[in-house]
């Protein structure tokens, strides 16, 4: 696969996760402000936020250099994982620590799959 097929695949699977994993944190930001001790709205304008990200993927997709968005949500993506990574170590180990760890290592996989996608298409 060429780099513009492979890269828009990453891409816009990277997207719908983004805005399934924004619906979900909204549905559910009552209960996970209450387990991270953040209010509701808080969670709520992180779901905002990542329901925007998703979007921004998919006009990177449609708009801009493929390399170049590629590398940009690789490294945005490797800053989530830290932060999200980090947040769940250090708070009590519970159900929403290990949803966090999750997430973490889910957003890593996409990291990895966008660097595999630079890499093969570098050759």
């Amino acid at each position: 696969m060429r780099l513009e097929e492979s890269g828009s695949v990453c891409l816009r699977v990277d997207a719908a996760y983004c805005a399934v994993a924004a619906v979900c944190v909204g549905v559910f930001a009552s209960p996970l402000g209450a387990a991270l001790e953040v209010s509701a709205g808080f969670v709520a304008g992180a779901a905002v936020l990542t329901a925007g990200w998703a979007g921004l993927l998919l006009l990177a997709v449609s708009r801009l250099p493929l390399r170049a968005s590629l590398l940009s949500v690789l490294a945005v993506n490797m800053v989530v994982v830290l932060l999200v990574g980090g947040l769940a170590v250090t708070r009590p180990i519970d159900a929403v620590s290990v949803l966090l760890l999750a997430v973490a290592a889910e957003v890593a996989a996409f990291a990895g799959w966008q660097a595999a996608v630079l890499r093969t298409s570098a050759h």
